[in-house]
């Protein structure tokens, strides 16, 4: 599989796209022998049949060979363009003894050497892990996943520690696959990031969530949505917000985009430049998981940031561990000189939520308040005040 295909037909056209393509095809038919056989599947992907390999050793050394040949530079009218590969490995008859059991297999493969970081080669086997197979129908059900309407969005509560009053809810992405049932999301969004998916996915989330708070028939709760490092990077997400807002007529104070820190190491003028544009919609934003990357203060004081969101694994264990209650304590502190908003996520008991009220921090969400709920449940469940637990 080549690489970086989307990226070159976005950038500089499909003609230029298609003349990559072609000196990949090229460059692939001088790595391999006259009787072997190279074919493009479609897309950014490549077949390619090796003829009498003695062993598994052999098929890596070619796979090396075409790592370090298509790895090198292109020359193009619109200048030099590199390019990665990644590469799954499939030997007959260990892995199979049909094209399509030996391509479903080397497919996962590629798909782990894609994971592992590109410019590499894996060769896998999928009797010996069955969830492999799964991953790649989750693979490929993505793409026809938003079309057939199996995704949904489910609604965890946030609340002020100090009053219980009810602030908002972060808008959570669900799936049902037809075959697998429920996929958990550390499963789906991984794979959607990796291959691209989570772009459309994540304009799709924004539109729903928006439409879906504007129906609430409170006009000052919020709706938090998380954002990938991808959705940064790739689309128009100014406008994919400002088409979500305008759609569904929610006010852009109502709405709170979740970053992770990842995504706050790129470049900093740029960054800084693209999260002043979204402030300007009127929204806020909100680093997830705080506590679990490589912020520091000096970062964060350039940043227009609202909210810090502390990690539920800080938050779980801080009852037990007492260095995890002092990274809560600093994380609430440094916050407050900031000016920024603490939230702690993974709340599950009265103790830790005393505990992070006495700490200063204003904003939390977990089990001990309400599980994540479908859209209709929130709204009932947002018009109950019986239905919060008593936090005193």
């Amino acid at each position: 599989m080549s690489n970086n295909l989307k990226l070159v037909n976005d950038s500089l056209g499909h003609a230029a796209g298609d003349v990559l393509l072609q000196s990949v095809a090229q460059r692939l038919r001088h790595c391999v022998g006259e009787k072997d056989l190279v074919c493009r599947q479609g897309g950014d992907e490549f077949i390619v049949l090796l003829d009498e390999l003695p062993n598994l050793e052999a098929a890596t050394t070619v796979a090396q060979r075409i790592n370090d040949r298509l790895g090198a530079p292109y020359q193009t009218d619109s200048g030099e363009l590199v390019t990665s590969v990644s590469i799954g490995i499939a030997m007959y008859p260990d892995d199979g003894d049909d094209f399509n059991a030996l391509l479903r297999k080397a497919d996962a493969a590629m798909y782990q050497a894609k994971e592992a970081g590109r410019n590499t080669f894996r060769s896998h086997h999928l009797d010996a892990d069955p969830n492999a197979l799964d991953e790649l129908m989750i693979r490929n059900g993505l793409r026809p996943a938003l079309t057939r309407g199996e995704f949904s969005l489910h609604y965890q509560p946030i609340l002020s520690l100090a009053t219980g009053t009810l602030l908002g809810a972060e808008a959570l992405l669900r799936w049902r696959h037809p075959t697998l049932g429920d996929i958990p999301p550390d499963r789906f969004i991984r794979v959607a990031e990796l291959s691209g998916h989570i772009v459309s996915i994540g304009e799709w989330v924004l539109h729903e969530a928006c439409r879906t708070a504007a129906t609430w028939p409170r006009g000052d709760l919020s709706v938090a949505v998380n954002l990938s490092p991808l959705q940064f990077r790739h689309g128009s997400l100014e406008a994919s917000i400002s088409a979500a807002l305008s759609a569904s007529g929610l006010d852009g104070r109502r709405l709170e985009l979740e970053i992770t820190e990842s995504t706050l190491m790129g470049d900093t003028s740029i960054l800084i430049d693209q999260l002043a544009r979204l402030k300007a919609l009127g929204l806020r934003l909100a680093v997830d998981d705080f506590g679990t990357g490589y912020s520091c203060l000096a970062y964060l004081r350039r940043l227009p940031v609202d909210k810090l969101k502390i990690d539920r694994a800080f938050v779980g264990d801080m009852s037990e561990d007492a260095d995890d209650a002092s990274i809560v304590r600093a994380i609430i502190q440094m916050a407050e000189a900031l000016g920024v908003r603490t939230v702690a996520e993974g709340v599950e008991s009265a103790h830790q939520h005393a505990m992070l009220e006495a700490l200063g921090c204003a904003e939390g969400q977990g089990y001990f308040y309400a599980r994540p709920m479908p859209a209709e449940a929130f709204a009932r469940w947002a018009a109950d005040d019986t239905a919060r637990p008593a936090l005193t």
